[in-house]
């Protein structure tokens, strides 16, 4: 029977969490009160599905190690960056508001209970965290003006490391002082957790580095290296276990690996799977007498938490900053306590219940009291609240940009420069990472399955456009987006004809109708920035619709080639205060080429001519690695001429130095020989493209072979008398 209702309970709790979790989603509404309200209900004082009891031993079991897992795939998603570009604002709530938090919370706790100071010390620790899991939902339903925005969000994400590591130290304190040597114990436990650790988080870093792992192994190579990171450390030592799993994380987090995308993705399920299970099994291992047992005390500690510690850490952290009182004011009832948390506080009751901790018990429930009392009474009055104190926002304006190649970065920069931001998405990690040295935010992600709820930075959007080169991806993206934003605007590119009558009913405005877009996302951009005018060419254009192509006579984003000029409009009613004009043609159309790659030739050997081929492209590539393109160039020679016929040559390979694809051309002035044996060379076609984009480099090798294939064309290019002439013949 108690194998039976262990069974019972361990899946009951496994389905009701998920299926909370899912509900949740649906409703829009923070998954802690369903979680907490269906624990409840399940267990033993209600239905009695789930039997916390019937654990045993395992109970401990499986909160230690799901903690473990919750907080290491906390460090995983540490946002280095994101504290490098907070706002003063946020950096006052992340150092004065944390210690306001933590020792205010600590002495009210000495004051109504008299606890001793170190149990006080930790209790207050557990409250400092306000999570993301819990602020995202609440910010998409209120929308309050972008500053608080920011700030809560900002809060909510970088808080985490810091309030867990306090509360880790805190509790490694009090479970030190149940040994006669305290302060010995502590350091001990400290440095051991810390050096395993840091040293497993390092090991796991060479090991994905190097890629001895195979693809479709990583998450799970990284799961069992964070369990056994645990249990290294508590076996050495007890309770070391979870200060060690979470360093480990923040060193993978730290390290910002591509591969992290990855398995941050794997660890948000198998966190969210546990969350839910942990919750349901905590929530009905809750004993609600101890609510009671503490009466009217419990209450007071919940609200002056709320009513005063919370807006004195607001006030003290925004003293002289650009907040006014009513801005203040939101910020300091909004602070949605999560899943951190009460995780931590179950575990930590549990595990000094076991020691004989006075008090333990408390530690669960005034965590508790303090989550239900701020994720209830704040998130269901957040909307109301912001009306009363007017932060709301009237509009969304953010923008995510589906796709992030060189046309959708000029318009993410764009838009940022004029104060709206942007938020690139693509599967291709170069463009991505292109952007993100940009100083752009973008996220590697799929658009047709990432959600806003996944990511908070996406809880403003409120316009979309849909670029890729894929036109079947912008309707599927535009329509998916539709569905999850409704009042978003939506703007798509659906190729070089104009929309079919069926896609005419779409949802939003298609842009650029007939441009090949495939022509110029690779190509260089110039760009420009048009204010209060247009030119009479542009107006001219677009007011008389040339070209199957109307728009309003103010735009925002601006294509300009060789004869037309292709417009995204914002609504018939908006004008746009500044226009982007993207000017294309710097390279040779088809060609990714330019004047000053062109070269004319006396070297009398292939390397040689190689080496000064790639010097035409060092000045706009200073970090190309040329011996190692050069070696490659030389080592496919040896295996195959490059020689295609006609005294032509096409040597070309790929480098991950490259963005785009680029072609050098070099014309010989004196005979050049493969071998004494073989075909004279004239004329040098250079191919360097980047390792992602095989399709590209082999269309441009297809080009180049159309082009020479013709004797007009190759006559032409070995008569050229200069480089201007060579670039003259490819521009024709």
């Amino acid at each position: 029977m108690d194998s039976h209702q262990l069974l019972i309970t361990f899946v009951s709790a496994s389905v009701l969490g998920v299926t909370l979790f899912f509900l949740s989603n649906r409703l829009k509404i923070s998954a802690i009160v369903l979680l907490l309200i269906g624990g409840i209900l399940a267990g033993p004082e209600f239905l009695g599905l789930v039997q916390p009891q019937a654990l045993g031993q395992g109970l401990n079991a499986i909160i230690s190690l799901a903690v473990g897992l919750i907080l290491f795939e906390g460090g995983l998603t540490l946002d280095v960056k994101g504290y490098k570009h907070v706002s003063k604002e946020i950096w006052g709530v992340l150092t004065k508001g944390v210690l306001v938090t933590w020792l205010g919370s600590a002495v009210m706790l000495k004051l109504i209970f008299d606890f001793n100071w170190t149990f006080c010390l930790l209790t207050g620790s557990l409250i400092i965290i306000t999570g993301p899991t819990v602020i995202g939902p609440l910010l998409q339903r209120v929308g309050v003006k972008r500053n608080l925005h920011q700030i809560l969000y900002w809060e909510g994400v970088l808080i985490d490391p810091i309030g867990v590591f306090i509360a880790l130290l805190c509790y490694e304190w009090i479970v030190s002082q149940a040994n006669p040597e305290a302060v010995a114990n502590f350091f001990l436990r400290f440095f051991v957790g810390s050096l395993i650790g840091l040293v497993m988080g390092l090991l796991l870093f060479q090991i994905l580095k190097r890629r001895w792992i195979q693809d479709q192994n990583i998450n799970i190579f990284v799961l069992a290296g964070a369990m056994l990171t645990f249990i290294m450390a508590d076996s050495v030592i007890s309770e070391a276990g979870l200060l060690s799993v979470t360093i480990a994380g923040f060193v993978l987090g730290y390290k910002q690996l591509p591969v992290l995308v990855k398995i941050i993705n794997y660890k948000v399920e198998l966190k969210n799977f546990l969350i839910g299970l942990l919750f349901v099994l905590l929530a009905a291992n809750l004993k609600l007498e101890r609510f009671l047992d503490y009466g009217w005390l419990l209450l007071a500690g919940i609200f002056v938490v709320m009513l005063v510690i919370r807006p004195l850490n607001i006030f003290i952290s925004t003293f002289k900053s650009s907040l006014i009182l009513k801005e203040k004011l939101f910020l300091s009832w909004i602070a949605p306590r999560g899943i951190v948390s009460a995780s931590m506080a179950s575990l930590f009751s549990f595990q000094l219940l076991q020691f004989g901790v006075a008090g333990a018990g408390f530690l669960e429930t005034f965590t508790y009291g303090v989550i239900a009392g701020t994720v209830i009474l704040q998130g269901f009055s957040a909307s109301w609240v912001a009306g009363l104190l007017n932060v709301k926002e009237k509009e969304k304006q953010d923008w995510l940009i589906i796709g992030a190649h060189n046309i959708a970065r000029r318009v993410a920069a764009f838009l940022e420069s004029h104060g709206v931001t942007a938020m690139l998405v693509d599967t291709n990690p170069r463009e991505i990472k292109i952007a993100k040295n940009l100083q752009l935010r973008a996220l590697l992600e799929d658009a047709l399955q990432v959600r806003d709820d996944q990511y908070p930075e996406l809880l403003r959007i409120g316009n979309i456009l849909a670029i890729t080169e894929n036109r079947d991806l912008n309707l599927l993206a535009s329509q998916r987006w539709n569905r999850i934003l409704p009042k978003a605007r939506i703007y798509f590119w659906l190729g070089e004809d104009l929309p079919s009558q069926s896609e005419r009913g779409l949802p939003g405005f298609s842009v650029w109708p007939g441009l090949a877009l495939k022509d110029f996302v690779h190509q260089e951009i110039q760009t420009e920035v048009i204010h209060d005018h247009l030119t009479k060419e542009l107006k001219h254009t677009m007011e008389s619709g040339e070209n199957g192509l109307f728009c309003p006579t103010h735009f925002p984003l601006v294509i300009k080639t060789a004869r037309n000029f292709w417009a995204i409009p914002p609504k018939p009613e908006e004008k746009a205060a500044a226009i982007l004009l993207l000017r294309t043609g710097q390279f040779t159309k088809g060609f990714p080429a330019r004047e000053e790659w062109m070269m004319l030739s006396r070297e009398t050997d292939l390397e040689s001519l190689f080496v000064k081929m790639l010097e035409r492209i060092t000045d706009d590539y200073p970090n190309l690695d040329k011996k190692t393109i050069l070696a490659d160039l030389l080592s496919r020679e040896e295996e195959f001429s490059s020689i295609i016929g006609h005294g032509i040559a096409l040597p070309h390979c790929y480098s991950e130095d490259v963005n785009e694809s680029l072609l050098i051309l070099a014309k010989q002035e004196v005979p050049l020989y493969r071998s004494l044996t073989e075909t004279e060379i004239k004329l040098v076609f250079m191919i360097i493209s980047p390792v992602d984009r095989p399709d590209t480099h082999l269309e441009l090798i297809s080009q180049i072979a159309k082009l020479v294939i013709h004797e007009q064309n190759r006559n032409e290019l070995i008569a050229a008398k200069s480089p201007f002439e060579l670039f003259q013949i490819l521009q024709k």
